[in-house]
C-alpha cells in the first residue's frame, strides 16, 4: 500500500478511525504512512511489529509508533540475549510509545509500559499437552489478540489479562494447521 492509498482510505474514514497496525515489510513506505497518519490524523493510535533482524529501517517506524511488537529474532539479531533487556534497550528509542512487547516463542512474552518503567511477564499458553503442529502465523495470532484487547478492552481488561488472552490466542493457533476454527476454541477466554 502505498501512501496516497492509506491516505485514500483514512482520510474517507474520517475521526472514526481509531487504530492503524503496520507490520513494516517496506518501511520507507510504511514510515511514510505513519508520518501521513501524525500528520493528518494525531489521535489514531499506531502499533508497529518489528520482526526481521537484518531489514533496514524498522527502529525508524519504531521511534513513530504508540506501540511496539518485537520479535525474539529482531531482538538476538540486535544483541539482546533477553526480553527485558530488548525493551529496556529499546525504550530510550521509542519516545511516543506507552507499550513495548517482546514476543520470546515458547518462553511467551514480556511487556514495558512507557514511562512508567513496568515490566509484565506472561508464560506461553500450552493447550493440554498438545503438541506444537505449525507456528506459521503464531506471532500474527499473538498481536491480533493483543490489538483485540488494546481496542476493544480498553478499561475492562488489565495488561496482564490481555497478554494471557493474546498468548492464549497463539497457543490455540500453534497446535493446528492453520487459522480455521480459531475463533471457536478461544470463545470461551471473552
Amino acid at each position: 500500500m502505498t501512501v496516497e492509498e492509506l491516505a485514500i482510505v483514512v482520510d474517507s474514514l474520517g475521526e472514526s478511525m481509531e487504530w492503524c497496525h503496520f507490520e513494516g515489510r517496506i518501511p520507507d513506505v510504511t514510515l511514510s504512512c505513519i508520518q501521513h497518519l501524525r500528520q493528518h490524523h494525531p489521535a489514531v493510535k499506531i502499533s508497529v511489529e518489528v520482526e526481521k533482524p537484518d531489514r533496514e529501517g524498522l527502529q525508524d517506524l519504531a521511534a513513530l509508533a504508540d506501540v511496539v511488537f518485537y520479535s525474539k529474532s529482531w531482538a538476538q539479531g540486535n544483541g539482546y540475549q533477553h526480553p527485558e533487556d530488548c525493551l529496556r534497550g529499546q525504550a530510550t528509542m521509542t519516545a511516543n510509545a506507552s507499550l513495548l512487547l517482546c514476543t520470546w516463542g515458547e518462553d511467551g512474552v514480556t511487556a514495558l509500559e512507557l514511562p512508567s518503567q513496568k515490566f509484565t511477564a506472561c508464560p506461553a499458553f500450552k493447550l493440554g499437552g498438545r503438541k506444537v503442529i505449525d507456528t506459521v502465523g503464531a506471532g500474527d495470532t499473538f498481536i491480533a489478540g493483543m490489538l483485540f484487547g488494546l481496542t476493544c478492552h480498553t478499561n475492562d481488561w488489565s495488561l496482564k489479562r490481555r497478554l494471557l488472552f493474546a498468548n492464549e490466542l497463539a497457543g490455540c493457533k500453534v497446535v493446528q494447521e492453520g487459522l480455521r476454527g480459531l475463533g471457536s476454541l478461544i470463545q470461551h477466554s471473552l
